[in-house]
Formats: C-alpha cells, structure tokens, sequence
C-alpha cells in the first residue's frame, strides 16, 4: 500500500542504492551521471529530460538531449523511444 510505504519512509530514498533523496542539484545531478556511467538506461533518459528542459543547473542543450535520447534507445528505454518520436 502506497501509505504504509509512505510511513516507513521508503519513498525517501533512492529504490536503486537506498540512499538518502539529494537536497540539492548538484547531488541529484551527481546521482545520475553516476548511473549513467553505468549505462543505465533509465538514467541516460533521466539525464536527457534535464538537458532538453534546462534542470538541474544544467544549460539547455537539445542537441545533447537527443544524443542521449539515442544512447537510452539503443539500451532499451521504451520512453526514450518515445521522446524521440514526440
């Protein structure tokens, strides 16, 4: 059940590495290079997004959304499929 996850406080860290949520970008941003260098699928697409909208202290670079779009598609992301499409 949503709420008893809730109360026991797993949704506030991390389903992956179970680490405390980062408070600020700068960790976020850290958190998900650090997937990606893994080549997670998941992340590069994450990654992506904050590229294409400017997140995360990130400067807005559509050229390099896509780029990673691609990467995320060739190792399965059916979302990153979908952005490509879009």
């Amino acid at each position: 059940c949503i709420l008893a996850a809730e109360q026991r406080g797993i949704y506030d860290r991390c389903p992956f590495c179970r680490t405390p949520h980062p408070t600020d970008d700068a960790s976020s941003l850290a958190m998900i290079q650090k997937r990606v260098r893994k080549g997670d699928a998941d992340a590069i697409n994450h990654l992506a997004e904050q590229y294409y909208f400017g997140k995360l202290g990130l400067t807005k670079d559509i050229p390099r959304a896509i780029e990673l779009w691609i990467e995320a598609a060739e190792l399965g992301s059916v979302d990153a499929h979908y952005e490509l499409g879009v």
